[in-house]
């Protein structure tokens, strides 16, 4: 009997152990959210994709990593803008805000923008007013090549942030996580990439940039089809490519 009671004892501690041990892994390491917004409220005209020609024939395209079908969303009143290049040259940055659903004004002066091969990011620079919760605006980056310029846009709306508890985060995973889980596309690149080599995205930053491809949406005629289908082809380059 006393045998029977030691063995029961012994499983009971073994058991409490394992459990305790799952809770903490549980714990240490957060399930990985993903970057799949319900909210997609179609980009309007103004950042249509156009055809990419000239500077592509390097390869991998001028790309903003960032939502170009739809409008992105950030809590930051300096977001950090980020891009892939091909080659190291000039960028030109420009930033517009909507007076209304079909009208943009400039803000600012051009910006610019020297830049690596591989993976770029620009924190909105402080000769330009911080932005507005509740505005949208359009950032646009363009680069001159041996025969054409490519131009690329991008929309987004500034949401209102919530106060989070102090220090409620330790790791750059759980950031991530409640950033793509509240559809902050611009803090959750941006916070992946803090952990990288420069001009690369890492794991966690390729597997962000492969789920923005994925809710990206070709729309409009067949043209914007076409050119949105390349796009979300070289998004995956890109996530494939700068690991």
């Amino acid at each position: 009997m006393r045998h029977q009671h030691f063995a029961f004892w012994r499983n009971s501690r073994r058991l409490t152990s394992l459990v305790v041990g799952l809770l903490f892994l549980m714990t240490t390491f957060p399930a990985s959210a993903q970057f799949k917004p319900q909210d997609r409220k179609p980009a309007s005209g103004n950042s249509r994709a156009g055809g990419s020609r000239g500077c592509s024939s390097r390869g991998i395209p001028l790309t903003q990593l960032a939502p170009v079908t739809f409008i992105g969303k950030t809590a930051s009143t300096r977001p950090m803008f980020i891009w892939y290049m091909s080659s190291s040259q000039n960028v030109r940055f420009r930033l517009f805000e909507f007076d209304s659903a079909t009208s943009i004004k400039q803000i600012g002066k051009v910006q610019e923008i020297p830049t690596i091969v591989g993976i770029n990011q620009l924190k909105l620079p402080l000769n330009y007013p911080e932005l507005i919760v509740g505005k949208t605006y359009l950032w646009q980056i363009a680069i001159d090549c041996e025969n054409d310029t490519i131009i690329n846009h991008a929309e987004f709306t500034v949401i209102k942030s919530q106060s989070l508890p102090k220090n409620q985060f330790t790791s750059i995973p759980e950031k991530i996580n409640y950033y793509t889980e509240k559809e902050l596309w611009y803090e959750a690149l941006s916070e992946a990439l803090k952990a990288t080599e420069s001009g690369k995205l890492g794991q966690t930053g390729a597997n962000l940039v492969k789920e923005l491809a994925q809710s990206e949406m070709p729309m409009g005629s067949e043209i914007d089809r076409k050119n949105i289908q390349q796009r979300i082809e070289y998004l995956q380059k890109i996530a494939s490519e700068t690991i």
